[in-house]
């Protein structure tokens, strides 16, 4: 089946995040540098960088491809020699493109070099901001390659709806995987910027915590090629967390089950990185209740959290929305909605088959 006109293509809001990360960057060195020629510079570069980076994600071969992502080697790097200043996110195409296109080792090497010469070269941010923006951005343009979104062309039925079902997937599981992942190294880093002067020991080891999140992130990104991945629901509850005291919020974890179906246990394993991660995003909670119980056939999972009065419940957010999804798939039953003032509860009930 097509995608009907008013539904979004995953490959659509692909492009529009990859654009929304780019925009948000030149913002910054607008903001930061008015001068009018300089200004110029940093727009034309952009737009003619994500004008590539769509032919990137289009039907070129392998070799126009090499050709589009030299020219955007230029233009990435080129405007630091008349203004000074170089960006932070954008480079991040570069990489993300070099390693979907020459694989390991070669993609990994050119990865590296392009996160260490944005480093190097920064002066309108810190360095460590420059290698988590780059490489935030590198491992979601990878990501999309390896999940077969880099496509010559569309493909006629029935292959063409398997596609498209696949597409989604990708889309849904980018946003479910990154998400998390990039939410725990931006607490990482704002918790090591605070610390690097006056507890340089606390600092290094939120920095060794950032290398295994984004080790971690790249796994997931893997095994999301592989169409699978499995999740440690008490994994899971652990990093949460640590993740969540971390923040200041003060947490309690209770699991009481059987041993679950790997299917049951990624599934709540999912809702629970998704919950966690709004907690971080969306509430100033003090207080974080994590809760697993088995009873009879089913397990229950309930993440309950206060100060989150403007925090959005609208099951149209795409987490909110994929988690429901995924739940009820597996036959179960999900919920997300304030309770009280400033409490929210997000619950899942999934039956474990007999």
């Amino acid at each position: 089946m097509n995608d009907s006109p008013g539904s979004p293509r995953p490959g659509w809001i692909i492009h529009a995040v990859v654009a929304g990360i780019c925009l948000a960057d030149v913002t910054r060195l607008l903001l930061r540098d008015r001068e009018t020629t300089h200004s110029a510079i940093y727009l034309v570069a952009l737009a003619l960088t994500l004008a590539l980076q769509a032919l990137q994600f289009g039907g070129l071969n392998t070799p126009a491809r090499r050709t589009a992502l030299a020219a955007q080697v230029v233009l990435v790097f080129l405007p630091f020699l008349p203004t000074g200043q170089l960006w932070t996110a954008v480079p991040g195409l570069v990489a993300g493109n070099a390693l979907a296109l020459f694989g390991p080792p070669a993609g990994w090497t050119v990865f590296a070099l392009v996160a260490a010469a944005t480093s190097l070269l920064q002066t309108s941010a810190s360095p460590l901001e420059a290698v988590i923006a780059t490489t935030a951005t590198g491992l979601a343009v990878s990501g999309i390659a390896l999940g077969n979104v880099f496509r010559p062309a569309t493909p006629p039925e029935p292959v063409g709806a398997a596609l498209a079902e696949e597409r989604l997937r990708v889309a849904r599981d980018l946003h479910d995987l990154l998400g998390y992942s990039l939410s725990a190294i931006k607490l990482k880093s704002e918790l090591a910027h605070r610390l690097i002067a006056e507890r340089p020991d606390r600092a290094q080891e939120h920095l060794a915590d950032i290398l295994d999140i984004a080790g971690n992130a790249l796994t997931d990104v893997r095994s999301l090629a592989r169409s699978y991945r499995r999740l440690s629901l008490s994994d899971t509850s652990h990093s949460a967390k640590t993740m969540l005291t971390a923040a200041n919020i003060d947490v309690r974890v209770e699991l009481d089950h059987d041993p679950l179906p790997e299917e049951i246990e990624t599934v709540l394993a999912t809702v629970l990185r998704e919950a966690v991660t709004n907690v971080l995003r969306h509430s100033e909670a003090e207080n974080c209740a994590i809760t697993v119980r088995q009873t009879g056939d089913e397990v229950k999972l309930d993440v309950v959290n206060d100060g989150a009065t403007d925090r959005p419940s609208s099951s149209d957010c795409n987490g909110v929305r994929n988690q429901a999804e995924r739940v009820q798939a597996a036959g179960g039953v999900f919920i997300a909605r304030h309770v009280g003032t400033d409490r929210f509860h997000v619950h899942a009930a999934i039956p474990i088959a007999a």
